[in-house]
């Protein structure tokens, strides 16, 4: 490359560097990711068709049992026009805790697989818990930026595809919850009218 071929070179790195000094935003507080405006989750009725054809027996058949022992079934839910994705959500006797069974479907139509997670949520003013089984990074929640602190989450990347694989992340997230309030945590009573809005303001 001759002299000329430099010039130009550096020519245009002094311009680059001064469009770039110039013109880039400033970096908003918290952050790259804090000036990015939130993505507001709504969630809404999951359509039946989908949900009665997919669920799984053993799912079915653990519905049927917690809601002999008091849990409120309060149903099926998934983000809006969601064909992949729905969570059958419960609130717990001690209106403490929302459990939700998520369900993830794969393959198309004629080869459709359903992974089930596990969640289960307890809420304080401006905090909350996660004791959940996530697989195949299916929870969206426990990533990324909004990552919930060590205390917060309890994660268990393993299948849950039985009563018997739910059943233990129930007592454990029984057992978090009752030495939270040990600290001194005041628990958010749960209604059906309050657990939806809570899990979006998470979610979101």
């Amino acid at each position: 490359m001759g002299l000329g071929g430099i010039v130009i070179l550096v020519l245009l790195a002094a311009i680059g560097g001064y469009i770039f000094l110039t013109e880039r935003p400033s970096p908003a507080p918290g952050g790259p990711l804090a000036g990015l405006p939130k993505i507001s989750v709504q969630l809404v009725r999951a359509p039946e068709e989908m949900t009665e054809r997919l669920t799984p027996k053993w799912q079915a058949d653990l519905t049927q049992r917690l809601r002999e022992e008091g849990f409120d079934l309060l149903g099926d839910f998934s983000y809006a026009s969601t064909l992949f994705f729905w969570a059958r959500t419960f609130l717990a006797p001690d209106l403490k805790s929302a459990l939700l069974l998520v369900n993830w479907v794969e393959g198309k139509e004629g080869g459709k697989v359903v992974i089930s997670n596990l969640e289960i949520y307890s809420f304080t003013g401006n905090s909350f818990l996660v004791t959940a089984c996530a697989q195949d990074g299916a929870a969206k929640l426990l990533t990324g930026a909004n990552r919930p602190t060590e205390e917060q989450m309890s994660l268990h990347l393993k299948a849950v595809f039985a009563e018997s694989s739910v059943r233990p992340i129930i007592e454990e997230h029984q057992r978090r919850l009752r030495a939270w309030e040990e600290k001194g945590v005041k628990v958010r009573e749960l209604t059906k009218e309050n657990i939806l809005p809570s899990l979006s303001k998470i979610f979101s």
